[in-house]
């Protein structure tokens, strides 16, 4: 065990120096800043060309900045580096050689495009996203948030926090490489494609903006104010029906299999200008009480500065307000999770260009040491998996990803979305699998038998249910004391929607993403699952960040995500508030972009995303077809996935840290494996 940290933040007396621009590198850092460690930007005297960006400010807080003309000695001091490509991460592992290196490509270091500049819009254009977002036409949308960008950022900082771990724990310094492609990649986790299935991928539906299915699509009530209902489920579907006294379009054999079969033409065409006259008939406010009572799943669309003013933002402390010396009184998104045993470092403006050359230079820094590359960071840890739908799931993919043993357990009725789509191989990869039912006390001594060997527990339970099977925090500590915990409610410290479901889109609604995305128009639903992408990356960090800490001070503790705290963090910059910021990007109808120089361009049948940096092809296959995904080894192929056949699906995406995850785990697999091993 290292020296015990009782500072803030679980990396205080790390340094980690950040040798790129722009918005993925800085991203990742800025997780780490945030939590303790020493984070110096080196910049040339011009500055990162990102400054002009309000996210700046969001992005580069709690850092230091220093011009040098050689930062060759500052490499030599520094825990963690971070650099553009594979030929400046072979220089700093020259200069390093015991520490964590972190390249940040955008197009990888494999392809067509290496070494090439890249926007994230181009990177979208590329993988998928801007074909796959929904529209009434065959063409691209463009998406207002940078998500690739984004994804990288979150990506790059458990890419960080794992290659700590790996030298703490087993004493090696790896070198990883994390894309702005493999941003993309993680905000699209569940993507895949099939020989023996067509893709729905033509860049249209039937709904338009709305979505792809009647059940899941914003409405717009009798007082033009809209509303998401989410039935992604056959109880959630008739829940809605009930609700709005229509059960008798059950009995209809044209509208068979709901809500998903609802999908295909003719049933579609039937049901949603039926369910589209019903919700024109009253208020939002009469309708979201109606259906909460039903317990359907919905929340009213808001735009960012009514979700700002709300007191599901204000009771999740999402935003801090700083006075910045140029700007005057600056307000950003506060850190995305809560480490409960290491709170986050008060925020600090970001840095003016040099301002800290002296000071940093001045004080000398001696970094731990490793000692060459190893195996996947998270070997010899144990994960188990109370969670069901996709956030929860996802939280452990990603430690499956990282090496960790994960193990699912389901109800005797499995993961409600085991049968929805090969989208649940994706959520699932690489974990084994045991069906328990909790209720039974055999089933329960087996699961405290496990738990009592692991290291982690992710749960996702609605309030009371962990209590009622036995599952409470304190029941768990009980078991093993030094357990890394998990609790992601989808809204955060806000007790009075403690009860209702929470689902991606359902915060798009009311974080302001669906607004801004329509711009002046109706609402549009994005179809990538950003907060269902985002909030496990950042759970994800956080186990990893804990593991970290018990490692050094032998300190437990319960990492407290939620997908209302990924709202903001999916929108950093865009969140950055001060008297006199430029107008916040804004989509709208079929959107192809803000203007001439930024848009999309059809030429001779095929769709091309146009920007000063470039032309670049409209990949129409998703992320798992796209040419650059492919050529930088981060999709993978299961031959035989759970109950869906030959699968191409997203693989490991942080390059360097272990081979792809194995497919998802087939219903109760592994009962005897485990039973066997834990006996």
């Amino acid at each position: 065990m290292g020296e015990l940290v009782t500072e803030v933040g679980a990396y205080t007396g790390i340094r980690v120096l950040e040798l790129v621009e722009g918005i993925a590198g800085p991203y990742a850092t800025r997780f780490l800043a945030d939590q303790g460690a020493d984070v110096i930007k080196v910049e040339s005297p011009l500055g990162d060309h990102y400054r002009n960006d309000p996210g700046f400010q969001a992005i580069n807080r709690n850092k230091r900045s220093v011009v040098v003309a050689d930062d060759s000695d500052l490499i030599a001091t520094a825990d963690v580096v971070i650099v553009t490509g594979p030929n400046e991460a072979d220089r700093a592992r020259r200069l390093a050689p015991g520490s964590v290196i972190v390249s940040f490509p955008t197009w990888g270091s494999q392809g067509p495009m290496v070494g090439q500049q890249g926007s994230s819009a181009q990177v979208a254009a590329m993988t998928g996203i801007a074909w796959n977002q929904v529209s009434w036409t065959e063409g691209p949308v463009h998406v207002v948030l940078p998500l690739a960008s984004y994804g990288a950022g979150m990506l790059g900082a458990l890419a960080i926090a794992a290659g700590l771990y790996a030298r703490e724990a087993h004493g090696f310094a790896p070198t990883y490489e994390v894309s702005d492609v493999a941003g993309s990649g993680v905000m699209q986790v569940g993507d895949f494609w099939s020989p023996d299935t067509p893709p729905e991928r033509d860049g249209a539906s039937p709904l338009g903006p709305a979505g792809r299915a009647p059940a899941y699509r914003p409405f717009r009530a009798a007082d033009d104010r809209w509303f998401f209902v989410a039935c992604g489920t056959r109880r959630f579907y008739e829940s809605m029906l009930r609700a709005v006294e229509r059960l008798d379009l059950l009995e209809d054999p044209v509208l068979a299999n709901p809500p998903w079969g609802l999908i295909e033409p003719d049933p579609l065409a039937q049901i949603t200008p039926i369910l589209e006259n019903v919700f024109a008939t009253r208020s939002r406010e009469d309708w979201l009480e109606i259906l909460r009572a039903e317990d359907v799943p919905c929340q009213p669309i808001q735009t960012r500065n009514e979700f700002l003013d709300s007191d599901l933002a204000r009771t999740n402390d999402l935003m801090a307000t700083i006075e910045h010396p140029e700007f005057g009184p600056l307000s950003m998104p506060t850190q995305p999770l809560i480490l409960d045993a290491c709170p986050a470092k008060p925020i600090q403006v970001a840095p003016k260009v040099g301002e800290h050359t002296h000071e940093v230079l001045a004080q000398p820094h001696v970094p731990a040491k490793g000692s060459g590359q190893g195996g996947p960071p998270l070997a010899g840890t144990r994960a188990i998996d109370l969670a069901s739908f996709i956030a929860g799931p996802v939280i452990t993919r990603h430690l499956a990803m990282l090496g960790a043993d994960v193990v699912k357990i389901e109800p005797p009725e499995g993961d409600p979305f085991r049968t929805f789509s090969p989208m649940f191989n994706g959520w699932n990869q690489g974990k084994r699998a045991v069906t328990l039912d909790l209720k039974s006390q055999t089933d329960r001594k087996f699961l405290y038998q496990m738990i009592s060997e692991s290291d982690v527990v992710v749960e996702n339970f609605r309030p009371g249910v962990a209590e009622r099977l036995g599952c409470s925090s304190a029941e768990l500590r009980q078991l093993r004391s030094d357990l890394v915990l998990v609790k992601s409610p989808g809204y955060g410290s806000d007790q009075s929607r403690a009860n209702q479901p929470a689902f991606d889109p359902l915060l798009q609604a009311l974080g302001g993403m669906m607004a801004a995305q329509g711009g002046e128009g109706d609402p549009v639903f994005l179809t990538v699952p950003v907060h269902d992408a985002a909030t496990p990356i950042i759970a994800a960090f956080g186990v990893v960040a804990a593991l970290y800490h018990r490692l050094r001070t032998g300190q437990t503790q319960t990492v407290h995500t939620s997908l209302v705290q990924t709202t903001t963090a999916a929108q950093l910059a865009e969140f950055v508030h001060y008297e006199t910021r430029p107008q916040v990007a804004q989509g709208g109808f079929d959107y192809k972009g803000p203007d001439q120089e930024h848009c999309f361009i059809e030429q001779e049948g095929s769709w091309m995303w146009s920007d000063p940096l470039g032309q670049v092809a409209v990949e129409t296959k998703g992320f798992v077809g796209s040419e650059v995904a492919l050529a930088n080894g981060l999709v993978c192929e299961h031959p035989d996935s759970s109950g869906w056949g030959p699968l191409n699906q997203v693989g490991q995406l942080i390059k360097g840290a272990g081979p792809h995850p194995e497919r998802a785990p087939r219903f109760n697999e592994h009962e005897l494996e485990l039973r066997s091993e834990f006996s």
